[in-house]
């Protein structure tokens, strides 16, 4: 499941005018043209929102075009979590990498949704990156889990500490 919030800006479309996703499929479409059967690799990047979208635009270009799909991969800066855990699964079988870069001060990373006081990273590794805003019992625990409230990091994480470092230290946030 994804944040519609996220997924309408990509499949919205305004009168005689193409979607986000419209546009990028024609465009996958000519480059698969063009180079026939050379390997192509895509990257795409975005900040905040737009990383978001170009987690989401990955992922509707590996599912749209299947095995002629080009490998594809995501450097995101500050996004936002897109979806839920089963949208993480999706990505990795689809073989998308993501690189995520967050300040540790920025909220935006950290939403939308509830984060639990549990194990939630890859592998069942306990992630220190989350928010610790509500600590239950197990049985909440799967409660939520079972929400459309529940959202999970994707890929990588490359996680900045403003406080640590000599060039982001003097920003004030």
């Amino acid at each position: 499941m994804v944040e519609s919030g996220f997924q309408s800006p990509s499949t919205s479309r305004a009168p005689n005018c193409p979607s986000l996703q419209e546009m990028v499929r024609e465009e996958i479409s000519r480059l698969l043209q063009s180079y026939g059967d050379e390997p192509i690799t895509l990257t795409v990047t975005g900040h905040s929102l737009g990383a978001a979208l170009a987690t989401l635009t990955a992922y509707d270009v590996k599912t749209a075009f299947g095995s002629a799909a080009p490998l594809v991969t995501v450097i995101s800066f500050g996004s936002p979590r897109v979806g839920n855990r089963s949208f993480r699964c999706g990505l990795e079988e689809q073989g998308i990498k993501v690189l995520r870069i967050v300040n540790s001060d920025d909220l935006i990373t950290k939403v939308p949704g509830f984060v639990i006081n549990r194990a939630d990273g890859h592998n069942g590794v306990p992630s220190d990156r989350d928010i610790r805003v509500l600590s239950s019992p197990s049985w909440i625990q799967r409660r939520v889990a079972d929400t459309r409230w529940e959202y999970a990091e994707v890929g990588k994480e490359l996680r900045l500490e403003r406080r640590d470092s000599l060039y982001l230290s003097c920003i004030h946030v």
